[in-house]
């Protein structure tokens, strides 16, 4: 299950509250892998049980007591095992509900289906800029965990990003050019 191996995968890197874990996974691993902040406490109290994490209260004056998580050695046994996995089945199995729009979208109009394609290119075009933002924030976050090489890896992901969804788009037009030729 990745959100709870992306989040063994943050713990790896340093102690952090349910809140902190909520910011970071938005802003590195989101894009990627969506999670609720809901979900992500769930997990949180999962893998407690599971004693792959456990938690400390830091009590503090000024704000409300929080709860500091950290990974277990039981955890880091389970995030390599799950890293050095080979077994590609899960990753290849894929699901797009907006394919599935577009494979029945005969029944709809071609203005409909070009309305939803161009809402769908605005969509992206606002990830790719939402993940610029995030770039930003690579070296702070790099900073906190002090592991200086980690950034390396997460460029890649950071990469994939972009040319994912620049390729949603250029798909997405190409989609539009197509409608258009079906209407002259």
């Amino acid at each position: 299950m990745p959100l709870k191996h992306a989040i063994l995968g943050l713990l790896n890197y340093a102690d952090m509250s349910g809140y902190d874990i909520d910011r970071f996974f938005k802003s590195s691993i989101a894009f990627y892998w969506h999670a609720q902040t809901s979900q992500i406490y769930k997990e949180l109290n999962n893998l407690t049980a599971n004693h792959y994490v456990e938690s400390d209260i830091v009590y503090q004056s000024d704000k409300p007591n929080k709860k500091l998580f950290h990974i277990t050695d039981e955890g880091k046994v389970e995030l390599h095992r799950w890293l050095a996995d080979a077994n590609i089945d899960d990753i290849m199995k894929y699901k797009n509900p907006l394919l599935i729009k577009i494979f029945f979208s005969g029944n709809l109009g071609i203005d409909q289906t070009m309305r939803l394609l161009e809402k769908y290119i605005q969509s992206c075009a606002q990830i790719i800029e939402d993940m610029n933002a995030d770039i930003n924030k690579i070296s702070e976050f790099e900073a906190q965990i002090e592991q200086k090489d980690e950034s390396f890896f997460w460029s890649m992901t950071m990469t994939y990003g972009f040319m994912y969804y620049q390729n949603e788009i250029k798909w997405a037009n190409w989609c539009i050019d197509k409608l258009k030729e079906r209407i002259s």
